[in-house]
């Protein structure tokens, strides 16, 4: 840990995100290092109208501006970073050597079919990160 830079905490619409983003920016305080709420818009792939795309994206900022508070609360600066992509990879290709990766691990049932052929966002950060990444327990 004593080489962490930063942290980062990946955030989606799910109700373990604001613990997600409290524990990180602890954890940030506690390292003494900044903290970085990235969200990514994975709707692109599923949109063909450019008016709803950009409706979608400004409620993605508003949504990451809202953790800001939080940091504010904890003593934290929180830079926020809205990105589009496939979500893992993005997180991924984000990540840096010198960051520690802060997320929320999934609610997924045992043996459900989908996480079988696709993995889990989760699961697949952990694989490829260049960084330590800590998996919270969801709640």
């Amino acid at each position: 840990m004593e080489n962490v830079k930063r942290v980062v905490i990946p955030v989606d619409n799910s109700e373990s995100s604001k613990n997600v983003v409290r524990q990180g920016a602890f954890l940030a305080k506690a390292l003494g290092v900044k903290a970085t709420v990235i969200s990514i818009n994975d709707t692109h792939q599923f949109i063909a109208s450019v008016v709803l795309e950009e409706k979608l994206k400004k409620e993605a900022e508003a949504f990451l501006e809202s953790f800001k508070p939080i940091g504010q609360q904890m003593g934290v600066d929180l830079q926020t970073v809205l990105i589009s992509g496939e979500p893992a990879e993005e997180i991924v290709n984000y990540s840096n050597e010198d960051d520690l990766i802060v997320m929320a691990g999934t609610k997924e049932k045992k043996g459900r079919i989908d996480r079988f052929i696709l993995g889990s966002i989760p699961e697949e950060v952990l694989r490829h990160a260049p960084c330590s990444v800590l998996m919270l327990k969801a709640k």
